[in-house]
Order: structure tokens, then sequence, then C-alpha cells
């Protein structure tokens, strides 16, 4: 990073020695008379910013960004709109996104009753043996919210394999072909890592836990390189048009990075991607690690659109299926207490390896047994090899208890939350784990206080893609029709400027990208994201509502809405 720096200073110099007049370099891109929120370490609000190449050269007044407007500067008159950094999702799938836009969505299905209906009308258009992909059903919203038992579901689909994810992407329902088809029965054992649901007799329900997907998912034809392509750049189109300059992508294997490269190399790719090796269908890590590790890290790849320095690892479960680990019982299932899909043996093994190698470790943990096992796991890899700027990341942190909390910080662990997570589990989590620990969950305030940071994601497609949701989910802790009143839990919340530094600055420095990106200052690419209100003033209720205007990236403008001007 020192050598980011060094450029900064130096860039930052040599404009500081020019004088303001015809010697000034010329820009290529100017924007000016809007409030420019530069999220700089005092949060400071400037007129104007200049661009050259893919670099701002200029933050200030309005009237000192005159001189650098040349006869073929692009001029974007803001109008009084409000530019931000380039807006950062943490934590996001985007092939899973890509997958739920090419595939049957069943969102806010209201019953079991409405999914079958989906499927039958679907499987009347499909090719007799093809597969029937889609999901995102949550069993919380239908007024029987057990879990469903695939035979309704089959009788309508008899000759198509049909494979549904939960919302939380950490459980699935099949039919009866597609269980046929991974060698599912009554006989089958449940995984290491993952539940087979069964009915009375011990036969399959089709409703598969964590690890247990991935006996359906082995047989699930794959997508062509082509195919992969095609869905990624579909779903990029979608992460632009709501702001977002770049996402640290939650689990990918090599082959699928080297998709992002071709892309790249094509400068088709219009997001910024900081991408973790991970596989979630075999989150066990195998072979050598160290080896494994120099061989896949990059800390730039096309002039900073790739990034590969993050190994990620998926601990324990999701709320919503009961597979997030806890030392009780769930209230809703006695006996279950979650489930890991790995041990923290393998945690530590593979923090070892990444502190040999320079990569940083994130894991998924959602109970309160699975962050206090990595927090140990962690820590006992960072006792073997201290490293002060580790950047060991927890993701989703989303029940801890005040010690943990504690622990967090005196190892420098950085909670990677969702604020969506939070609003969307609302209702069901005293359901889930009663009132005690429920009060210890979503805990941002509590982590604030302890002086650590929150990289806020969305991990999308499990919440929706638009950032502007996560930071008003994170200043109020309401859904967005503003229930419940006051909030949940409102002691929790953020305050606007929190919220903004997690979609921004401190989701760059979880990526160790501080000094190119996360805020408007000279010296860092050109990313920004230009608003039609100014949230940071607006009544909280307003920040859904608003629009993005454009969404620029190392100054090109990659989306905009037909109301923006511009001038040459």
């Amino acid at each position: 990073m020192l050598q980011h720096r060094m450029f900064g200073i130096l860039l930052a110099s040599i404009l500081a020695a020019i004088p303001a007049c015809r010697k000034t370099p010329p820009a290529d891109l100017v924007l000016r008379g809007g409030k420019i929120a530069t999220v700089d370490a005092s949060f400071s609000f400037q007129e104007a910013v200049a661009v050259l190449g893919d670099r701002i050269v200029f933050v200030g007044r309005m009237r000192d960004a005159a001189r650098f407007i040349g006869p073929k500067t692009k001029v974007l008159d803001l109008e009084g709109k409000l530019v931000l950094p380039g807006l950062i999702d943490a934590h996001g799938h985007m092939y899973s996104l890509a997958s739920e836009l090419s595939h049957l969505n069943i969102t806010g299905t209201g019953s079991y009753r409405d999914i079958i209906d989906a499927v039958a009308e679907k499987a009347k258009t499909s090719k007799p043996g093809e597969w029937i992909l889609g999901g995102r059903w949550d069993q919380n919203d239908w007024e029987d919210k057990a879990f469903p038992v695939h035979d309704p579901l089959s009788a309508v689909s008899p000759d198509h394999p049909v494979y549904l994810k939960r919302i939380d992407g950490n459980a699935a329902f099949a039919n009866r072909r597609a269980l046929e088809l991974a060698g599912i029965t009554g006989t089958t054992p449940d995984p290491a890592g993952g539940v087979i649901h069964r009915k009375k007799g011990g036969d399959p329900s089709g409703v598969l836990i964590n690890r247990a997907m991935d006996l359906v998912e082995a047989v699930i034809p794959k997508d062509s390189a082509e195919q992969y392509e095609r869905k990624i750049l579909k779903a990029v189109e979608h992460c632009v048009s709501a702001g977002l300059t770049g996402w640290h992508e939650a689990g990918v294997t090599p082959d699928e990075i080297a998709v992002y490269k071709s892309l790249i190399d094509r400068q088709a790719l219009k997001i910024r991607v900081n991408a973790m090796l991970g596989n979630e269908r075999d989150p066990e890590p195998k072979g050598d690690l160290a080896a494994y590790f120099r061989d896949n890290r990059t800390e730039n790849y096309g002039n900073h659109f790739l990034a590969v320095r993050t190994i990620k690892l998926f601990f324990d479960g999701a709320l919503g299926s009961r597979g997030a680990a806890f030392y009780e019982p769930y209230a809703d299932d006695p006996g279950n207490q979650g489930l890991l899909r790995i041990t923290p043996d393998d945690i530590y093994r593979v923090a070892k390896a990444a502190l040999e190698t320079g990569m940083q470790v994130a894991t998924h943990c959602i109970g309160i047994r699975g962050n206090r096992l990595c927090l140990q796991a962690y820590e006992n890899a960072l006792r073997e090899n201290p490293r002060k700027d580790h950047r060991f990341r927890i993701e989703h942190a989303q029940f801890v208890e005040p010690e943990d909390v504690r622990k967090f910080a005196e190892l420098g662990v950085i909670p990677s939350m969702q604020p969506t997570h939070c609003t969307s589990d609302m209702s069901f989590v005293e359901a889930r784990v009663g009132p005690v620990r429920a009060g210890r969950g979503y805990a941002w305030r509590d982590f604030l206080k302890a002086g650590l940071i929150i990289p806020c994601g969305s991990d999308f497609p499990v919440e929706s893609v638009n950032p502007l949701l996560g930071i008003y989910a994170a200043v109020t802790r309401r859904d967005t029709s503003g229930r419940p009143e006051g909030g949940w839990h409102p002691e929790q919340t953020m305050t606007i400027a929190e919220a903004v530094k997690g979609f921004t600055i401190d989701a760059a420095y979880a990526a160790f990208q501080e000094d190119l990106l996360g805020s408007i200052e000279v010296g860092k690419l050109a990313d920004f994201t230009i608003l039609d209100r100014d949230i940071l003033t607006a009544d909280p209720k307003d920040i859904p509502s608003a629009r993005v205007l454009s969404t620029i990236v190392g100054g090109r403008v990659v989306y905009k809405r037909k109301e923006e001007k511009e001038t040459d």
C-alpha cells in the first residue's frame, strides 16, 4: 500500500505546485455545483471535483475548479445534487444474483401453495427433463411456518428436477426427481455440516440444510463460460444502476476468478471486485493451503478492477433455517443448537497459512457459538504468528455476547455486517432464540463503541442489492413500511455518517483499499455515486426513495438516468 500512498502524495504535491493559470492540465471530467461528501477523515463537504484519467486531481470550491476545464473537458453540472464516494457492498454473491435474475423468482410467496402453482406454470414451458431452478422462498412469510414436504410439488413437476433455494441461501427445497438424481433416499446419512429433513417414515422431505444442499448441487448442469459471463454482466448492470462501484465477492473458485479476469481484459466489467477464494460446496480447506494462496493472490489486476487476497470460510448456518450455531437450543426447536460446516481446527489451519502468505481470512459466523469458536481459532493462529495488520474478518457476526465484542476489538477482527439482515429477520428473531439472545443480535452500536469499524453489505441476493436500503436499515432498524415505530432495539442504530462510511471508506479498509477507494480525495480512484437528494440531512424515512442519477467508476460514467444534465 506504500506505493499507493506515495502516488497520492506525489500527485497532490505536483498539483499544488502548479499555479492557478493556463499551465494547469485540463481534466477529463469535472463535477461541479453539488454537495460533495468527501468522507475524508473529517467528513468534509466540497463543491467540485476534477478527474484526470481515472484519478481525482482536485477537490474543492467550484470557482477553483474552473482552471481544470479545457475545451475537451466533460463537465457535469450537479445542480445541488449529492455526490458520495462510490458505494461498495462489502459482502455479495454476484453469480447467485445473476442466477436469480435468470431463474424462477418466488420472492414474497405467501404459502407453499404459491410455490407449487409457480412451478406448475414454469413446467408448462420447460422441456422434459430440464431443471427448474430458482428460489427466495421463506416459510416465515407463510401462515403455516413449517418447512414444506415435496410430495405436492413433485406431483406438478414429475418430469422436471426442481431445486429452489431458501432466501438465505443456507437451505433449499428439492422435488422427488431432483432427490432421485442426487441419490438421496431414506437411508442417505446426513453429511457433515448438513441436515436432510425427513418425513415421519425417514424418507427425505425435500428440505436440505447447508452441506446437504451439496448433494443436489453436484448434479445440476454447470453453465458454460459464455453463459456464466452473460449472467454476470446482467447482474453487474443491476448493481451499477443501484449506485454500486464495487463489491466484495464472498466466495469464488479460481475458475470463476478467471472469468472476471477475462471480462476485465476486454474492459467489459464495469465494477470493481474484491474476490474471496472459497467454495461453498466444498468448504473444508484441503491440500497445501500456503501454495494455493500464493498461486491465487493478487492485489491489483486490470488497474484495480480485481483484487484477490482473502479466503472465505463457511462456518455455521443461518438463523432462518435454524443452522446458526448456538450453545443453547433454539427456542422454537428444542434439541437443535445449529450446526458447524467445518471445524475450528480448519479455521485455525487456514488462518495460519493466511498469516504466512499475507492473506486475509473472512469467515461466515452467525450464532454465538459460531462467532466465539471462530475468534478462538483466529486467536490461536495469531498467537503463533502475530501480524498487526491482518484485518481478519467475520462475515455477518449477527449474535455475539459482550465478552466476544471485546475479543473482536482485542484481536482487531473486523465485523463485516449487513444492516438489512436485521430488518428482514427481526420479525422472527425472538421466536427463534428468545428475548435475551435476541437482544444480543445485530449489535452495531456495541461494536462501534468498542472502537471497531463495520464494513456494510447486503449479502445480495439474500437481500436487495440497493445500498440505500442498507443505509436506511442501519439508521432506523425499521422495515420500509416504518415498522416497528421507533425501531427494533434502537439502542444499536448507527448514525447516518457511520452507515455511509460502512458502504464507503470502511468497506475499502476491509479490503486493504482505503488508499485507493472509499473517499473523495486527491490521488484516489475516481469512483462516485450521485443521488437525487441529500440523504445525509433528509428524514431517514425518505432515504429508500432516493434515486441514483449516475454511477461513475474510474472517471467513466457506467450508469446514468435520463434526469442527468451534461455539458461539454
